[in-house]
């Protein structure tokens, strides 16, 4: 069966103020676009909203850039010793 013929139901709401030349804006681009104010919002947030995930999650660094960070990787570790006498004093973190 394909995505497309599975019917999710939708139980969450999204409501937002708009000014007149806000809702005209969306509504012509939506006309355009030959699709309804709610599938127009819903694809262009969406698709605005995993942009800002991937950027948020995904770190890009240029060749020199990307080369000291596994240098300092590669680095053997060295104690930290706030972190040392911390664990030592709480030696198991407690459960969340």
């Amino acid at each position: 069966m394909s995505d497309a013929a599975v019917h999710v139901p939708k139980r969450h709401r999204l409501e937002v103020r708009v000014t007149p030349e806000q809702d005209a804006l969306i509504r012509e681009a939506a006309d355009l676009e030959h699709a309804t104010v709610t599938s127009f919002l819903l694809d262009t947030v969406t698709a605005r909203a995993a942009s800002v995930i991937e950027q948020r999650r995904d770190v890009t660094l240029s060749n020199e850039a990307f080369d000291r960070f596994m240098a300092e990787l590669d680095k053997p570790a060295t104690a930290v010793a706030e972190l040392r006498d911390l664990f030592q004093r709480h030696p198991k973190l407690p459960e969340a």
